[in-house]
């Protein structure tokens, strides 16, 4: 079925006003009394006609916004691997904003840095395939790519512009929307200063209210400082799952404020609007072998041979020197190199 056409309210409102008062002009009826009829009944009109179109096309409501977090727990315990802080910050958080959604400070805004292949991304989708029925397709959920949105240094007061125009529209349109910045590190210095109004503790900007929006930024910045406070930690004896927030979360602020990018030296972190700094954490091979199994069971084969594993992992490179704990690219080459290993030994 195709999108219903929707009406703006005003014009069904005033449509709806003049057909009644034309059937004041051919009846006994007052026109005042039609008139004060008019708005009971156009309340209850419009209110059918919303709850129709909103049976078909996505609204800024509970049933196409669900806020399932049994869903999202469930796909983090499944796909996410070796990142027990993340799991732990994201839904705690994600939870208690939503719990205060009638009455939220500001916007809540995650920062997620650590590695190419950590996650990162992954979380990211996790978290609106949960929050909205129709997940990366919905019209609430928005993406920008550092290198393809922010392609050129020269245009950063265009960009700034243009950023804050379209988030302003967007949560003009559903308060309750999100945005991904991806590739962050890519993004020209000073762009994402346009969203530090957006984040900040205002009721109200120009009539419109920004505390129930969602911001997460993607970024590499930071990695190194997680690999080398990680390895530290390793040879001082301390467990993977010992590890606390409170060993990254300064680390990576700071290095987020100091690297070159597009959180560069800004006004968002000086002024403490990033609510979680969130390490994602370099993966070991234990880590690589459940993505490695969890790629074969996706594609059917639920129980790989531990040869098929070798195989896979064969392709992968492992790093720092000398002790080389960590995978260098994580698990994002898993994918192609699981279906290589089963066109290969046809399996």
């Amino acid at each position: 079925m195709g999108d219903i056409k929707i009406m703006p309210d005003e014009q069904k409102l005033v449509y709806l006003l003049i057909i009644l008062i034309q059937i004041s002009s051919i009846t006994s009826f007052e026109p005042f009394t039609v008139i004060s009829a008019s708005i009971l009944a156009g309340s209850a009109i419009y209110g059918g006609y919303n709850k129709y179109v909103c049976h078909f096309n996505e609204c800024c409501d509970s049933s196409w916004i669900p806020y399932n977090f049994t869903m999202l727990e469930t796909s983090l315990q499944e796909h996410l691997f070796g990142q027990h802080l993340a799991y732990n910050i994201v839904v705690r958080a994600l939870k208690a904003h939503i719990r205060e959604h009638s009455s939220p400070k500001k916007a809540l805004a995650f920062s997620f840095h650590g590695m190419s292949g950590s996650g990162k991304t992954f979380v990211s989708q996790f978290i609106i395939n949960s929050l909205y029925k129709l997940g990366l397709q919905s019209k609430y959920a928005h993406f920008f790519a550092g290198r393809s949105n922010f392609p050129m240094e020269s245009k950063v007061d265009t960009y700034k512009m243009e950023l804050t125009e379209l988030i302003r529209g967007k949560v003009t349109e559903c308060e309750r929307s999100l945005f991904v910045f991806d590739e962050v590190d890519k993004i020209p210095k000073g762009v994402l200063d346009a969203v530090k109004p957006f984040l900040d503790y205002h009721e109200q900007i120009n009539g419109v209210d920004f505390r129930k929006a969602i911001f997460i930024f993607l970024s590499n910045t930071g990695s190194q400082v997680i690999v080398e406070r990680l390895m530290k930690m390793w040879e001082n004896g301390t467990k993977r799952g010992d590890i606390q927030l409170g060993d990254f979360e300064n680390l990576i602020r700071t290095g987020a404020f100091n690297e070159k990018g597009g959180l560069h030296k800004s006004e968002t972190i000086e002024n403490h609007l990033i609510d979680h700094y969130v390490p994602f954490l370099p993966l070991e091979e234990v880590h690589v072998r459940q993505c490695i199994e969890a790629e074969f069971h996706r594609r059917g084969k639920r129980f790989p041979h531990e040869e098929h594993i070798k195989e896979v992992l064969r392709y992968l490179t492992f790093g720092p020197e000398p002790h080389k704990l960590f995978s260098n690219s994580g698990c994002k080459r898993i994918i192609p190199k699981v279906a290589a290993v089963m066109e290969l030994l046809d399996i």
